[in-house]
């Protein structure tokens, strides 16, 4: 199957994912912060990263950003509960992520098949370089 980074700082929920997503195939690695993921982002190759957006060290939207821009071919699935911040600020940060290169969405909390079901679908998105027509 894939190879998945988890970047996340909530260590339960990132075991629960790591389990949901290893029992479906795929190799899963995490890292608890985004300084971590970035760090464990260059060291490896991945198919499909899973990004929160709130978080110590370096906020998901960076991290994504950074990512992004170092492979273009990456799956990317931004996750977030930040709802505090929505709510005091009228911002929806999965929408700012998804701007910054996330392939899919998703507010937590979910259903870890709704977390395999992102990842499908980040792992189908074709992102070849287009060529021009003549």
């Amino acid at each position: 199957m894939a190879r998945v980074l988890i970047i996340d700082d909530d260590n339960l929920f990132v075991k629960l994912m790591v389990h949901s997503l290893t029992q479906r195939g795929h190799e899963v690695e995490f890292a608890l912060d985004g300084l971590a993921g970035s760090k464990a982002f260059a060291a490896s190759r991945f198919d499909v990263v899973v990004c929160d957006i709130i978080m110590p060290e370096q906020e998901g939207v960076e991290t994504i950003k950074a990512m992004r821009r170092q492979r273009p071919d990456i799956g990317i699935v931004a996750i977030s509960g930040g709802l505090s911040l929505a709510r005091a600020t009228n911002i929806d940060v999965l929408h700012i992520a998804g701007q910054f290169g996330a392939d899919v969405t998703l507010k937590k909390p979910f259903q870890l098949s709704e977390l395999a079901a992102a990842v499908d679908k980040a792992l189908s998105i074709d992102r070849s370089p287009k060529s021009a027509s003549a």
